[in-house]
């Protein structure tokens, strides 16, 4: 029988720093705005949703891009929506010198695409079908993620992009196939403290009636919705509202467990920096990428301004 009962001694080490972290052991995700809101879990899943070309793939890449630059976390990247392996590392290498691939002043040479690829190797894995004809179904991919491990280390997280690009093996109802392949997801992240990341496009949206605006996606409307929402602990939705300003609006749909966070829609705060592919927020006048406003908070650089950060709710 597969059960056992968790002997504490066994978790002793474990929980108590889980009780001097304040009940979380979760990293800063990059940004004031979703202080207090959203932290980066290493045993936890993320679902991220939007309409079309409402920047989820650039929403999850700017917080795994964060995880590596301060925490070094390693994340196994499978993006056929990004469509090729130099597509996906044009992307990578544009964030990390925070300017243009091409085209524009000061943009990214030869000498910059040699040496960045040390950093951008170690801390993302582009992953492939190994085989074209065969397929591959989400648990391939979150088995060898708990796996893998090279000269650098283990990989931390699994990034899918997106749901529809993989092959689920079942026959009957699609709900039944998600509430099993979503909680074996789930017990395996908690399990090896591995983070799967996962974009899932929404099924096909209708009008508001009063704006005339396509509506706001959420878990419910994705396709088997209602199980997407009762097994996910952590779901986004993006939404660009204005396509001129290039702000974004983050719906925090679900969050799960508390320590982590809470419920809560960030409106027009981050914007995306198109130039260096980063997002952006402003506080108090003053541009910040992800990471500055922290340490202008730390260093007391703002007047009126004050994190929405608590620890823990108890």
């Amino acid at each position: 029988m597969n059960v056992k009962v968790i002997d504490f001694n066994d978790k002793r080490k474990e929980f108590e720093a889980f009780h001097k972290s304040g009940g979380a052991g979760m990293n800063y995700a990059g940004f004031e705005c979703l202080n207090g809101v959203f932290q980066f879990s290493l045993d936890g899943v993320t679902d991220i949703t939007g309409l079309p070309h409402s920047g989820k793939s650039e929403f999850a890449l700017e917080l795994l891009f964060y995880q590596s630059e301060v925490f070094g976390l390693r994340h196994l990247i499978y993006a056929p929506d990004m469509r090729s392996y130099n597509e996906i590392r044009r992307k990578l290498i544009v964030k990390y010198y925070r300017r243009s691939f091409r085209g524009y002043d000061n943009s990214v040479n030869e000498l910059d695409l040699i040496n960045c690829s040390s950093w951008i190797d170690t801390y993302f894995l582009i992953a492939t079908k190994a085989d074209a004809k065969k397929p591959l179904t989400p648990v391939d991919l979150w088995n060898f993620t708990t796996e893998y491990e090279d000269s650098s280390g283990i990989v931390n997280t699994c990034f899918i992009d997106s749901w529809k690009n993989l092959f689920h093996d079942y026959t009957g109802r699609e709900d039944l196939y998600l509430d099993y392949v979503l909680s074996y997801r789930n017990e395996l992240a908690e399990h090896y403290k591995r983070h799967f990341m996962t974009i899932i496009h929404p099924k096909s949206m209708d009008f508001d009636k009063d704006t005339k605006k396509r509506r706001i996606p959420d878990a419910n409307d994705l396709k088997g919705g209602s199980s997407w929402f009762s097994n996910g602990k952590v779901i986004i939705t993006v939404d660009y509202p204005d396509k001129e300003k290039q702000t974004a609006d983050i719906y925090f749909t679900k969050v799960k467990p508390d320590t982590l966070g809470r419920i809560k829609v960030i409106f027009d705060t981050l914007e995306f920096d198109y130039k260096k592919s980063r997002y952006r927020e402003t506080i108090e006048g003053q541009i910040c990428y992800a990471g500055d406003g922290k340490k202008k908070r730390e260093n007391n650089e703002f007047i009126g301004f004050a994190s929405e950060f608590n620890p823990a709710p108890f």
